[in-house]
């Protein structure tokens, strides 16, 4: 289901316009009457990079003056960049996020058995050397160096972007406050193993939340009757492609399904050969166990098997790359997440929150232009961003003008925007259909 753009059109003006300058004044950016308030430099940061990833601080102040009728000079935007700009935008993020609306997950093959599904993960974006007090990162061969963790939600069968939050690069995903954000009962959570603790976990059991996750070669297994469980050697007597069995995780001894899927001897091979070649780089030894663990997919998830068969486990977390794609789109494809002309580390932060920004929006353009995550390609809905952020800001007054921009995307994504059906190399999307006949005769790309 997309979003309404009743919804959207008076959100999205009310948040460029009032709720910007609120802000810009809350934080000190602007206090006094000019011509670049907070509005301005907001809309001109956030949709400017949407049109233009690598744009200059001319490209800003042309897309300003020809968008939104505001003439400013290059050296004036520049003279804006500051730690007040960035704790502007910065709160303006968070604005956008508190939005809510009425969009409900699509139906999707066997995703439609769960109340929304999704997706967390992390990744870094180096910074300018001169925020490595604010946000440092690993050191490394020329010496310290600055960085941000980006830990981002997203709810996978429409796309929409519901949480994220910026992190010094060092910290750990698990810090972050979207990392313990509660999820609707009924819902699935797909995360990289970077985030599993048994509290976490067993918080989001407690709310009735179903959990799908890889299973560390560290991690602590035991058997109904609380012995500790040798996994490889369980793994190496199984016969079979598929087993499954109950087992309890952790020292806190959390209920689970262990879901394991048997790899190829070639597929095996080939992960046995980069775990070692990481560990020679890394001059660390490769444990026989771990070894053992390439020739299977282990997860572990707390959903019954009417919800979840041991067959269809791998497939869904197969979900979780959707959020790779995402990463993808914001760092190329329209986001330009990362990219900067400038070592001038307020402005590098500037454009980082604004980019995020305009993630956010992105998502709910496309979600309120018909998109359905895994049948429609993010790649190719993030690369439209470039062609209707313009047209988008100067139409934010006008609902009329709102809908037939959003009507135009809708367009572009029903030509282009769709997923390719394959047989040789089926998509997550075609891979989940085949677990799901019902969806068969009523999919009109379904190959014959």
């Amino acid at each position: 289901m997309s979003l309404s753009i009743t919804e959207l059109q008076p959100a999205l003006h009310d948040l460029f316009t009032a709720t910007a300058d609120l802000l810009a004044k809350g934080s000190g950016f602007c206090r006094r009457k000019r011509k670049l308030t907070g509005s301005v430099f907001a809309r001109t940061l956030v949709f400017g990079l949407l049109r233009h990833p690598r744009a200059t601080l001319h490209d800003l102040a042309d897309f300003a003056h020809r968008r939104l009728g505001v003439a400013f000079s290059c050296q004036a935007l520049d003279q804006r960049f500051s730690g007040q700009a960035a704790s502007f935008l910065a709160d303006l993020l968070d604005a956008a996020l508190q939005l809510s609306f009425s969009a409900r997950p699509a139906l999707l093959p066997v995703l439609r058995r769960f109340n929304g599904v999704y997706l967390r993960d992390a990744t870094l974006v180096g910074l300018a050397d001169s925020l490595v007090g604010l946000s440092p990162g690993r050191a490394g061969r020329s010496g310290p160096s600055a960085a941000a963790k980006v830990v981002v939600e997203v709810e996978a069968t429409t796309g929409v972007l519901t949480a994220v939050q910026l992190l010094p690069g060092r910290a750990n995903e698990k810090s972050a406050a979207v990392s313990h954000a509660p999820l609707p009962e009924g819902s699935l959570l797909l995360e990289d193993m970077g985030f599993l603790s048994a509290e976490r976990l067993r918080g989001y059991i407690d709310q009735g939340v179903y959990v799908l996750t890889r299973v560390p070669a560290w991690c602590a297994l035991f058997g109904p009757d609380g012995a500790r469980l040798d996994l490889p050697a369980w793994l190496g007597q199984a016969g079979g492609w598929y087993v499954e069995r109950d087992v309890k995780l952790f020292h806190e001894k959390i209920p689970m399904r262990l879901l394991a899927a048997r790899l190829p001897d070639e597929q095996a091979e080939r992960r046995r050969q980069r775990l070692r070649q990481e560990a020679r780089k890394r001059g660390r030894p490769v444990s026989a166990a771990r070894l053992a663990l390439c020739g299977w997919n282990v997860l572990l998830s707390n959903a019954p098997a009417a919800k979840l068969g041991v067959r269809e486990a791998w497939d869904v977390r197969m979900v979780r790359w959707q959020q790779e794609l995402g990463f993808k789109g914001m760092k190329s494809g329209g986001g330009g997440l990362g990219l900067s002309r400038s070592q001038d580390g307020w402005r590098v932060l500037c454009e980082l929150h604004a980019r995020l920004l305009g993630a956010v929006v992105r998502s709910w353009v496309t979600a309120a232009a018909g998109f359905v995550g895994l049948r429609d390609s993010v790649q190719r809905a993030s690369a439209q961003a470039r062609s209707w952020a313009g047209p988008l800001v100067a139409a934010l007054p006008h609902p009329r003008q709102v809908a037939r921009v959003i009507g135009g995307v809708a367009r572009r994504l029903r030509r282009r925007g769709r997923t390719q059906r394959r047989r040789k190399n089926p998509s997550t999307y075609d891979r989940l259909l085949s677990h799901d006949r019902l969806f068969e005769p009523n999919d009109p790309a379904a190959p014959p």
